[in-house]
């Protein structure tokens, strides 16, 4: 028979296990709290740079040193501390570890973490520094203004300059090993270098407007981009020059008036990986291509981007990726489709 001192009994064994339940939770809240992963972040800054490393794992530069990266294809965001308040133009990275990032006043920062943590490296220059490429942990270029170019065989613990002799503008940089690379900038210059970037010399391209990317997608094939929508392809590593679109003459058709208009937009970056290629600029615009480059059509883009632009695109094998640019708009590529936002678009209209 239960009593009183049974009863009581069972009500304080009732009391303790809430007690050792109520503690036990309180233990185990920090740990289920940091397995949960953080929110994704809101990124509003102006991004000029991206990186995709494989169909899930991507980083994106910008305004005021931002980095974010996402591990789900853009889904989530997480910033992550750069030490820098320079722009970020350009990021690059060869595994999900290692990479680099460099901006404005000569910035160059590095991560052996995934971007857990940047630290800088020395560039020996003040001048703005606009690509960087890297073919593989230890191989890397960077260009910059007033002609910089710097070469780094470790990692970018030490950077040489090999300079151009001229004082052009030189916005990009491709590299496809550890010998060959190209180089694209002002005045359609386009340099090539056949002994890892000890000296480089200039290709004819046939243009005079600036270029402002350059991508090869091996040793012979390449495109470079510009002013007017101006593209140009190679196939035979640079030793001749194609136009594909717009004039690589400064007066040519598609300069219209004092500037550009929504018929010849400035292209800003330039990629092909197998079938598929992507080309972005002013204006939001969008040229693609689905037979590796040989031919270009521009895409439609919601009216609401107005005047906005677009910087840069990268894209995977498996043709995943992303478009970035002004307000830190973010444009996924999926399978090979861009992931527009569906309402009216216009293609080329002539502003009132």
């Amino acid at each position: 028979m239960l009593n009183r001192f049974h009863i009581h009994l069972g009500v304080q064994s009732r009391r303790v296990l809430r007690v050792l339940l109520a503690v036990g939770l309180a233990a185990l809240a920090p740990r289920l709290a940091a397995a949960a992963p953080p929110p994704s972040e809101r990124i509003t800054d102006n991004l000029y740079g991206t990186r995709f490393l494989n169909d899930d794992d991507a980083w994106v530069v910008g305004a005021f040193g931002t980095i974010y990266r996402t591990h789900d294809r853009g889904k989530t965001w997480q910033s992550q501390a750069s030490h820098t308040q320079e722009p970020l133009f350009a990021v690059d990275f060869t595994d999900t570890n290692e990479g680099w990032a460099v901006g404005r006043s000569g910035v160059i920062v590095h991560t052996n973490n995934g971007g857990d943590s940047w630290s800088a490296q020395p560039s020996q220059t003040d001048h703005h520094l606009f690509d960087v490429d890297f073919v593989d942990d230890e191989v890397g270029c960077v260009v910059g203004d007033w002609g910089t170019i710097l070469i780094t065989k470790n990692g970018g613990e030490t950077w040489e300059p090999h300079s151009f002799s001229r004082d052009v503008i030189l916005n990009s940089v491709s590299m496809v090993d550890r010998k060959h690379a190209w180089i694209a900038g002002e005045a359609g210059t386009v340099l090539v270098t056949e002994d890892g970037g000890l000296t480089w010399s200039e290709q004819h391209t046939g243009a005079d407007k600036t270029l402002f990317a350059i991508h090869f997608a091996d040793r012979q094939r390449g495109w470079a981009v510009g002013m007017d929508a101006l593209i140009l392809h190679t196939q035979d590593g640079g030793a001749t020059w194609e136009l594909q679109n717009g004039s690589g003459q400064t007066g040519g058709l598609e300069q219209v008036g004092a500037g550009q208009t929504f018929d010849n937009p400035t292209l800003y970056a330039v990629t092909v990986v197998g079938p598929n290629g992507y080309a972005v600029g002013e204006i939001g615009a969008i040229f693609t291509s689905s037979d590796s480059g040989r031919t270009w059509t521009r895409e439609p883009v919601p009216q609401s981007w107005g005047v906005s632009w677009l910087r840069d695109v990268a894209i995977v094998p498996g043709a995943n990726g992303m478009m970035v640019g002004a307000g830190g708009r973010r444009v996924a590529i999926a399978d090979g489709r861009v992931d527009l936002p569906r309402e009216s678009t216009h293609a080329a209209e002539t502003p009132h």
